[in-house]
């Protein structure tokens, strides 16, 4: 071999491990990025569909709010059990206390009627 041969080889000998440092850091970098590609790619279309599901599948689910539940049960029971039971349940205004006091006393204080 040639004076200029063994020096190159010596070099290179030299500064392999950096070479190969540099080579396996490429490559892992090169590695991610397809990865991340790969995975947005795929993955971006799948969250949104399985985002559009579960919206669906939580307004399916959501409670009903308590000043909607007087007319969600008048009309759940009117559309249910109306036929089989014979009567609905219909919106009343609200009783007082003295309403309550007299229903109270005429049921308390009424005499049974004398069967002769």
């Amino acid at each position: 071999m040639s004076q200029a041969k063994v020096d190159r080889y010596k070099q290179e000998k030299k500064n392999r491990e950096k070479q190969i440092k540099k080579k396996k850091t490429v490559k892992a970098l090169w590695v991610i990025v397809i990865a991340l590609f790969i995975g947005a790619c795929i993955g971006y279309p799948l969250g949104k569909k399985l985002y559009k599901v579960n919206a669906e599948r939580r307004k399916e689910n959501e409670t009903v709010a308590s000043v909607y539940y007087g007319s969600w049960l008048n009309n759940y029971w009117n559309s249910k059990y109306t036929g089989t039971l014979g009567f609905t349940i219909e919106d009343t205004e609200e009783a007082t206390a003295s309403d309550a006091i007299d229903e109270d006393a005429d049921i308390l204080y009424e005499t049974p009627t004398d069967a002769e």
